[in-house]
């Protein structure tokens, strides 16, 4: 155990760090999903910080009731059921390089193939390319030309998916071709 007291790991502080988790068999977030290492974490406490101060961390190692959380931010700690509970740790999508996942953000696989994301959920990121037969296109749906993949967290780490620019809107698309005004 950490001689350390455990701050807030949802703190804006940048020194804050984690404490210890156990849960009996299997590692679950604060609302119950699953968690396997590989694994994303964000902070969803009633801390006040702003969206793009909170950092993500990964779950590193499930030991019997620990499970090990790297943080981005603050290092490697290890945290108790309760400290998950209380800080509101909820499982999130993350590119390989540790930003979360939205839908409507592009993102690129190491190959270089741009998708779209389409859809986020607690397990799996729905990626719609636009190109033709890929390696990414086993168990595809064709839609418009293109497919739509369903990556889980192993996979986007295996393609080095990682994200390139920011959810488009409404707002911030710029198209300058007749067909798309």
């Amino acid at each position: 155990r950490l001689s350390n007291p455990r701050p807030s790991p949802c703190a804006s502080s940048a020194l804050a760090m984690g404490g210890s988790f156990s849960f009996s068999a299997t590692a679950r977030d604060a609302y119950g999903t699953s968690l396997e290492e590989g694994d994303w974490v964000e902070c969803t406490s009633k801390e006040r910080i702003p969206e793009m101060m909170k950092p993500l961390g990964r779950v590193m190692y499930i030991n019997g009731d620990k499970v090990t959380f790297a943080w981005v931010v603050w290092g490697t700690y290890i945290y108790d059921e309760n400290d998950i509970r209380q800080h509101g740790l909820q499982k999130v999508m993350a590119d390989s390089k540790g930003r979360k996942l939205k839908a409507d953000q592009l993102v690129m696989t190491r190959e270089g193939e741009e998708a779209l994301i389409a859809e986020v959920g607690d397990g799996s990121a729905t990626l719609k390319f636009s190109g033709a037969d890929t390696q990414y296109s086993e168990g595809r749906s064709a839609r418009g030309g293109g497919y739509t993949q369903y990556f889980r967290q192993t996979d986007i780490d295996l393609f080095g998916v990682r994200v390139v620019s920011k959810p488009i809107t409404r707002g911030n698309r710029k198209c300058t071709n007749p067909t798309c005004i």
